[in-house]
């Protein structure tokens, strides 16, 4: 582009008007993602369309991101019209008429020409700017003057009118840059630059230089063109330097001020002054100048972009006196900034115009409020038609009004009377406002509806118990603490209607449908594990719904009518737990039919009411109490079996007997009384038994008892636990080593009861609170070693423990000891509760997760197809065996213990790398027939999850053989997987390996190893996954890997563990599930 093409001015376009709406021209793309670019809008997590607008004054090819409610078109009375917008609608037909893959390739491709637009327009507005700077730079060269005018300009008046065209030329700039950052904005025509008019000055070619003031007296052209001018329509003011004297005031040539640079054509008439002039016109005009100074010197008058047409004409008429006959001739003139400070409007239309703005005005000390021009609204009830309304609304909202002048505060007034403060209230129970003392103080009695939490309210004090609470239930009523609304009165209510009791300690909140709970019945309950098992109630006392000590009642079972039964028992009974010869001296028994319970359900009746000649782990009953006891055996059933009290909704029965202690004295039989009418207090019909014989301790417990009693309080058991798979071992054990995973102050007691179960095994023993145990178990492991690690429930960091992966690739089990959820408890395939109990689950047993990053499908697709048709063939060799059942998963009918992980929508990248390279599919390349062929077996096999939008998404994690996530669960956090690998590949390879990790501890029930398959093992951002991850057993090559799968079982790193499983057998006649139930389970260990 040549240089005199380019424009000076700038282009940028003014604001848009305010009721300015945008039509849409089509929607080009949709993306789900989480917009937080905007600062003045909150942040949208959702779907947003990529939009072209009609008219969009940037470039040709425009858009923005809009949600869906962008489009809706509203009615007559501005609500929105039901349905979907047509644009939407259209948009949808699109969408369905396309796969999902062209949809996708589709947006993807508009996406990218939206951003190569954004940046090639960029790029040519910087250009722009560029030569439109160079070329200012040229013209602010100072112009060469007539050899009689140079003798008379001095250097002060260059340098003064260089500064000038200078200062114009950066401002200019200034302005455009700030122009040209506007947001989105209707298509506005830029004023053009003022054209150089025709004169007898342009015609022959020379350009009448500005006039100006020098040393104190005008020159010669400054004398002759004593001009007005007026101010710009946009409301600017201009301050006016004017030249006149006391008898002959001659008009003065200001300079007019805009915000930005304006160009205007200027037409008026010029005076034409005798060259002989008044000597005391010259002279008054001489002291006035020196006494004013300089004057500003106004901007050089250029020729202006010709192309625009458009020009505002003013006409400024000035009259002499002596003027006899006015030539009226044309100039352009470029009205530039000006640094004067802006001044009272004035419009100068003739010589009263002229006249009034050349008078002073007076400073104005409060400034004219701001009244700001608002359109009639006319989209009914809505707020706002579009977003571009609401950010307009959001900006005008935080423009500073004028200050009011009435709401000064005038400083040392007159001091009148002093107001006291208003005392600060503290009755709000929000303790956000001061609300004052609105309500009176109420007794409990009189209004029981005040909440317990107001500060200063009776019932937050620490206050004694009045007569009428003394019997009331120890619990706050939940319906008067939390919603404020108890249909009864504090004295009628049996639970507290206050929060504190009489030690100032807060009361629990009772029940919320107002059930008692048990313990505080009339009479008490005690609790039955509490009394009756061997380690008590595993609840808090607080916790527990029944009472933890000897009420003499008790809950039985349910009767026939479906109520709960109570029983009366010896109130001097104590509790198992506290007893050292573990018997029951009574022992209540409900209504349940023993004949179909099972013994394994039962308590021994031996161990009930005399002494077993059985120990506890060879009786076929239980020596504890299970809530029935087995039947009597033949010639002891006048023993009584029932309990002492049995009560129904009907009668009341009370069974005595004579005795109720352990002895070898003969039993009365029972008398049973029935009476009518119940009893509202149970109480003994006969006199209470004799006192009983007190339980001493023994002498001494032997290692041998406390190993048992260890044994059993934690469900240890050393010969399954210490057992060894290695058919080399000479007892079938491994050596006897441990090491303990627990927190030294949280587990102590467990700690202490293990550690000491494990001494008297003669184990050796180390732990995570010896200094350097850990690494010299791992030596010793690696060493050839074997042994057990017992690690608490609650530890969830395995990826932390340094060598775990490659340590469990040795002879090596880990055990889980604690409260812990059921092995039988899976969340995937119940939505029941999970039942919690003490015991010890092994943990990482066999099997484990084989992933495969992108590099390997991508370098190496050869091998990627060869190890997955390899693990296909064991699928099909495990389905010809038994083994244990895998409910919920893809394939039933095999024990899979291996499973494949890949990148996800595995699928969706193999047809898409088809689709790309088709010419060398058809050429008969082998990576790109390796893809393809992969893509089918997958196809065909339906062993990876498939993205189907009618599908839900699983909820177990492991259903099919080979795992690749959904682009759902690929595309939220915290997995980002498509975001994070348009960035970086490693990080995405990062990212997975994390998320499977994970994946494999927290199915640490059922998986065992963690090996990944990359092409460069010894790269260094490979070693900075293991060094993160930790349970990483080792990076293989995808030849390995192959090497890996053919071999067999028990020689491979991949045991799939068939050699422990029987062949499925089946019989001629019968049907295949028949065939099942006959076969061997599998013998796993």
């Amino acid at each position: 582009m040549d240089a005199d093409e380019v424009s000076v001015t700038s282009l940028a376009e003014d604001e848009p008007a305010e009721d300015a709406v945008y039509e849409v021209e089509e929607i080009l793309a949709e993306k789900f993602d989480t917009w937080d670019h905007d600062h003045d809008q909150p942040v949208f997590r959702g779907v947003k369309y990529l939009t072209k607008w009609d008219g969009y004054p940037l470039h040709d090819l425009v858009g923005t991101w809009e949600p869906k409610e962008a489009f809706s078109v509203p009615d007559q009375d501005g609500s929105d019209l039901p349905g979907t917008p047509p644009i939407l609608q259209t948009w949808y037909e699109l969408k369905k008429s396309m796969g999902e893959t062209q949809f996708r390739s589709y947006c993807q491709e508009n996406i990218e020409s939206f951003y190569a637009a954004l940046e090639s327009a960029e790029r040519a507005k910087a250009d722009r700017e560029a030569k439109r700077a160079e070329e200012r730079q040229k013209r602010a060269r100072p112009v060469l003057l007539d050899s009689d005018e140079e003798d008379e300009s001095t250097t002060s008046d260059k340098l003064q009118r260089r500064t000038t065209l200078e200062y114009s030329a950066s401002h200019e700039k200034a302005t455009d840059t700030r122009n040209s950052s506007s947001g989105k904005r209707p298509l506005a025509v830029s004023k053009p630059p003022l054209e150089q008019s025709a004169s007898p000055a342009s015609v022959e070619g020379e350009l009448p230089d500005p006039p100006r003031v020098e040393s104190g007296r005008p020159s010669k052209k400054t004398a002759e063109s004593l001009v007005g001018a007026k101010d710009s329509a946009s409301g600017s003011q201009s301050r006016c330097n004017s030249i006149q004297t006391p008898r002959n005031p001659p008009q003065s040539a200001t300079t007019t001020v805009t915000p930005k640079p304006i160009a205007k054509n200027i037409r008026f008439k010029m005076v034409t002054v005798p060259s002989k002039a008044p000597q005391a016109s010259s002279q008054s005009l001489k002291d006035t100048v020196s006494q004013r100074g300089k004057a500003v010197p106004t901007a050089p008058v250029t020729d202006g972009n010709k192309k625009l047409d458009k020009s505002v004409a003013l006409t400024s008429t000035v009259t002499q006196r002596k003027a006899a006959s006015v030539p009226e001739v044309t100039k352009a003139v470029t009205a530039g900034p000006s640094s004067a400070p802006k001044a009272r409007p004035a419009t100068l239309a003739g010589p009263a115009s002229v006249k009034e703005a050349n008078q002073s005005v007076g400073i104005r000390v409060v400034n004219q409020p701001k009244v700001q021009k608002r359109s009639e609204w006319t989209y009914g009830n809505r707020l706002y038609n579009t977003l571009h309304f609401r950010a307009v609304a959001q900006k005008r909202s935080r423009t500073e009004g004028a200050p009011d002048p009435a709401a000064l505060e005038i400083v040392n007034d007159v001091p009148g009377a002093i107001k006291s403060n208003t005392p600060t209230t503290h009755d709000n129970p929000y303790a956000r406002r001061e609300a004052g003392r609105g309500r009176p103080e109420r007794s409990p009695v009189d209004d029981d509806r005040s909440r317990g939490p107001i500060s200063g309210s009776p019932y937050n004090e620490r206050m004694p118990l009045a007569s009428w609470e003394v019997d009331k239930i120890p619990q706050v009523c939940a319906s008067w603490r939390l919603s404020n609304n108890c249909s009864k009165t504090a004295q009628t209510c049996p639970f507290m209607h206050r929060n504190k009791d009489p030690n100032g300690l807060d009361y629990p909140v009772g029940d919320t449908n107002g059930r008692i709970p048990p313990k505080y019945h009339k009479p008490p309950l005690t609790c039955v594990h509490w009394l009756y098992n061997q380690r008590g109630c595993y609840k808090q006392d607080d916790q527990c719904l029944f009472a933890h000590k000897n009420t003499g009642w008790i809950q039985t079972e349910k009767n026939h009518s479906g109520d709960d039964g109570i029983a009366q028992i010896d109130p001097r009974i104590l509790p198992q737990h506290e007893r050292a010869d573990g018997s029951i001296t009574q022992v209540p028994v409900g209504p349940k039919n023993q004949t179909k319970l099972a013994r394994r359900n039962l308590t021994c009746w031996y161990w009930a009411y005399d002494q077993c000649r059985n120990t506890a782990e060879t009786c076929p009953f239980q020596h504890y109490y299970t809530g029935v006891v087995a039947r009597a055996p033949p010639g002891r059933e006048n023993v009584p079996a029932e309990t002492p009290v049995r009560r129904d909704s009907a009668t009341t029965t009370i069974i005595s007997k004579e005795s109720s202690t352990l002895s070898t004295n003969d039993i009365d039989d029972l008398e049973e009384t029935n009476i009518v009418e119940p009893i509202p207090e149970p109480t003994p019909a006969l006199a209470p038994p004799p006192p009983l014989a007190a339980e001493l301790p023994p002498a001494k417990a032997t290692c041998e008892n406390v190993r048992k009693q260890i044994s059993s309080a934690c469900e240890l058991n050393f010969g399954e636990m210490f057992a060894s798979n290695d058919s080399k071992s000479a007892n079938g054990l491994m050596d006897r080593r441990a090491f303990l995973v627990y927190h030294s102050e949280e587990h102590a007691e467990e700690l202490e009861l293990i550690t000491r179960w494990l001494l008297m095994h003669h184990v050796q023993i180390s732990g995570v609170h010896y200094a350097g145990g850990w690494e010299e178990f791992e030596r010793q492991i690696k060493s050839g070693g074997s042994g057990v690690i017992i690690i608490h429930p609650d530890f969830e960091y395995f990826t932390q423990l340094p060598g775990l992966g490659e340590i469990l690739c040795h002879s090596i089990r880990v055990w889980s000891v604690g409260l812990q959820e059921g092995l039988e408890y899976d969340p995937a395939l119940s939505e029941a509760p999970p039942t919690y109990r003490y015991d010890a689950i092994e943990i990482f047993p066999v099997g484990g997760f084989i992933y495969i990053t992108d590099e390997v499908f991508e370098q190496e697709p050869q091998l990627a197809l060869r190890i997955v048709q390899n693990f296909f063939d064991k699928i099909a060799k495990l389905k010809q065996r038994i083994g244990p059942p895998c409910p919920g998963r893809e394939v039933p009918d095999a024990s899979l213990l291996w499973r494949l992980c890949v990148r996800p929508e595995l699928m969706e990248y193999l047809i898409q790398d088809c689709e790309q390279h088709e010419a060398a599919l058809e050429a008969g390349d082998a990576d790109v027939q390796s893809r393809a062929q992969l893509y089918v077996l997958l196809a065909e096999t339906n062993y990876i999850e498939q993205d189907v939008g009618t599908e839900p998404l699983s909820a177990v994690f492991d259903k099919y053989p080979i795992l690749s996530e959904r682009r759902i669960m690929a595309e939220s956090e915290p997995m980002w997987y498509f975001s994070t690998r348009a960035r970086s590949r490693s990080a995405a390879n990062l990212i997975m390996v994390r998320y499977y990790a994970g994946l494999q501890v927290a199915l640490r029930r059922d998986y065992r190893h963690f090996f990944v398959v990359h092409p460069q093992p010894q790269a260094g951002y490979v070693q900075q996954w293991r060094q993160e991850i930790q349970t990483i057993a080792e990076v293989l090559t995808p030849r390995q890997c192959l090497e890996e799968l053919t071999k067999e079982s028990e020689c491979s790193m991949f045991d799939f563990c068939e050699r422990f499983m029987r062949k499925r057998e089946k019989e001629r006649g019968e049907g295949e599930g028949e065939g099942e139930e006959r076969g061997v389970e599998c013998l796993i260990e």
